[in-house]
């Protein structure tokens, strides 16, 4: 049997859409446009960095809409920034949420090794005390 894959999670606010920000975006391009912006996020989820490459040609395509539609997304409504030489963008806040989740993960991954450990620990001076 195939072992199911992860799904990529990230935290969003059940009232994203009332920041002033995504008000302006749905006031030009409707609810394509704050799905256009949920779906550029679910992509930057999955990139390393949490950043994206600007080909917005690509994404588009990705998306299946229109170029300019990414673009305006992306550069005009002040949800994402540009890396310094242009080639990238990212969200801020995304990337903020991103780093207090990967940070729990990693809490809740080395309690867990230490609990293994212990468990470990344990089992062994069992088995040195049945064999004495």
């Amino acid at each position: 049997m195939a072992r199911k894959q992860q799904t990529g999670y990230f935290p969003h606010d059940t009232n994203a859409r009332n920041s002033s920000k995504l008000i302006r975006l749905r006031m030009k391009h409707g609810a394509e446009g704050y799905g256009v912006y949920f779906m550029i996020l679910e992509r930057l989820r999955d990139e390393d960095g949490y950043s994206s490459p600007t080909d917005y040609d690509m994404i588009a395509f990705d998306l299946h809409v229109d170029t300019e539609l990414v673009r305006t997304v992306v550069e005009d409504f002040g949800l994402f920034r540009k890396s310094e030489d242009g080639t990238r963008f990212y969200s801020s806040g995304f990337l903020h949420r991103m780093e207090v989740k990967d940070a729990e993960r990693g809490q809740r991954s080395e309690a867990a090794r230490k609990a293994i450990q212990a468990r470990w620990h344990r089992n062994a001076e069992a088995d040195t005390e049945r064999i004495r």
